[in-house]
C-alpha cells in the first residue's frame, strides 16, 4: 500500500550477513580469511553494517553458522574454519550454495515474522 508521496509501507528485505558471505564465497569459490570476505562484502555493497566493527560482525556470522559451534548458534551450518581461513562445508557443490541461500532466506523471514508479532503485541 502506498501513501500520498508514493512510498510503500512494506519492508524491503535486506540480505543477512550470512547471505552476503555465502554470495561472496560462492563467487570466489576458494577459502578466505574473515578480513578478505568482509572487504568483498563492503566493495560489492552486499550488506549495510550499522557498526564500525564490520569484521567482528562477519566473524560472528561465521561463528553462528560454523560446523564446529554448538551452543547459542544457528542450527544451519554452512562454514568451517581451517587455520585462519573459512570455507563452505560443501564448496564443490554449487547447487548446495543456492539451497543454503534459500535456507537463510527462510530463517531471516522467520525472524522477521517473530519480530512483527512481538511489535503487534507491544502496540
Amino acid at each position: 500500500m502506498s501513501d500520498i508521496s508514493g512510498s510503500s509501507d512494506t519492508k524491503i528485505k535486506q540480505k543477512t550477513i550470512a547471505q552476503a558471505i555465502l554470495e561472496v564465497m560462492g563467487e570466489t569459490n576458494r577459502t578466505m580469511t574473515c578480513q578478505e570476505i568482509c572487504q568483498l562484502i563492503l566493495e560489492k555493497n552486499l550488506y549495510h553494517f550499522n557498526t564500525d566493527d564490520t569484521q567482528g560482525m562477519v566473524y560472528n556470522a561465521f561463528w553462528r553458522h560454523s560446523s564446529k559451534t554448538k551452543d547459542h548458534s544457528s542450527p544451519n551450518k554452512y562454514f568451517y574454519k581451517d587455520c585462519n581461513k573459512w570455507t563452505l562445508l560443501e564448496q564443490n557443490n554449487s547447487n548446495n550454495t543456492e539451497s543454503n541461500l534459500q535456507m537463510i532466506d527462510f530463517e531471516a523471514s522467520l525472524y522477521d515474522y517473530l519480530f512483527d508479532l512481538e511489535d503487534l503485541e507491544n502496540n
